[in-house]
């Protein structure tokens, strides 16, 4: 959504998700760029992600730690344009940056609430606990996955 918001980047969702998208790998969301149909395979992963997306567009959800950041990459990626970055904050195995000639992005406007934020995770987390949450990261299970993924 903050690319949505962003005067630099498509003014709709389905604009900024496909931007780029003719470019293999050159795209901000592999899925859109990476050749491979677009076919539904976790069903109940998808519902979660169906909930998410709608709370989101309907302002439920904010995160301010993310802020007005418009980039992000995984740690196992790294991109070229870093270093034209302020790095915001890091969550999980992403981290997410916005462009140090961009200022702090003040004059953008804010679609949620940090609280309501908090309790609509809760109450989707009580729904369909995801495997990569925060509690999952910091879980045996979860430091095994970190490790094996830091030696591929």
């Amino acid at each position: 959504m903050n690319r949505v918001f962003s005067p630099f980047y498509p003014n709709n969702v389905c604009g900024v998700v496909y931007q780029n998208a003719n470019h293999r790998y050159g795209c901000q969301f592999t899925f859109a760029c990476d050749g491979i149909p677009d076919v539904v395979t976790e069903p109940d992963a998808y519902a979660r992600a169906q909930r998410i997306a709608r709370d989101m567009l309907d302002g439920k959800l904010w995160m301010p730690e993310v802020a007005k950041s418009t980039h992000f990459h995984a740690y196992y990626v790294h991109p070229d344009w870093v270093n034209e970055m302020k790095r915001i904050y890091k969550l999980g195995v992403h981290t997410f940056y916005r462009p140090l000639s961009w200022g702090d992005g003040s004059g953008e406007p804010i679609w949620g609430d940090p609280k309501l934020t908090e309790e609509e995770a809760a109450k989707e987390e009580q729904i369909s606990p995801v495997s990569h949450s925060l509690e999952w990261l910091r879980s045996e299970d979860g430091r095994a996955y970190q490790r094996q993924a830091a030696h591929r």
